[in-house]
């Protein structure tokens, strides 16, 4: 019988899982652009789409 608290045992099949960190979204300087919506946020851009983190507003780089 192995010993459950050596390496290789019964321990060694549980691994701790640490939470995914938040992301972060940075926004440059030059590309910043105020909520055409609610004007009390900065909207920061995903991909060709510009979101609103305040009130969920969003438009894509034609102005849709």
């Amino acid at each position: 019988m192995s010993d459950p608290t050596s390496p290789g045992g019964a321990d060694a099949s549980r691994k701790t899982v640490r939470p995914i960190a938040p992301i972060k979204v940075t926004v440059p300087s030059a590309d910043k652009l105020v909520c055409e919506r609610c004007g009390n946020a900065e909207m920061y851009r995903m991909h060709a789409v510009w979101r609103c983190p305040n009130c969920g507003f969003k438009t894509d780089c034609c102005g849709w």
